[in-house]
């Protein structure tokens, strides 16, 4: 079974090739165009295997979703990686695995995604 990603990003061209990637790479993957989307994706079951998560964006950024996860008991454990440029201007939230700045390095993403794969995807890789 692959591993499923919750990627939430507000930049199309962004999420899409991300998007593509991750799905090349053998994830199971999930898209949220703003916090909101992603909030109301992680009220229903099943919870992603880990959440890849922009900062800056409209309507919910990642901070006000990261600390409405936070809260929530059965979300407090969701490994959360930030790839986001925001790093420089606010800290990152709490609660978050790993953070990659954006331009993102490709390699950086997927050994901070190492942990999330499934024996079964790591053989259909090689």
């Amino acid at each position: 079974m692959r591993s499923l990603i919750l990627l939430v990003e507000d930049h199309v061209d962004s999420r899409e090739m991300l998007e593509e990637f991750l799905t090349l790479e053998g994830f199971a993957v999930e898209v949220a165009g703003n916090g909101l989307h992603a909030w109301e994706r992680l009220r229903r079951q099943p919870l992603p295997d880990v959440m890849l998560l922009d900062l800056m964006m409209p309507v919910m950024s990642g901070w006000e979703l990261m600390e409405r996860v936070q809260k929530e008991p059965r979300l407090k454990n969701l490994p959360v990686i930030v790839v986001s440029g925001a790093g420089a201007t606010r800290p990152v939230p709490q609660g978050i695995r790993a953070s990659i700045p954006k331009p993102l390095d490709l390699d950086d993403l997927m050994r901070a995604l190492e942990p999330f794969r499934s024996q079964s995807e790591l053989a259909a890789a090689y």
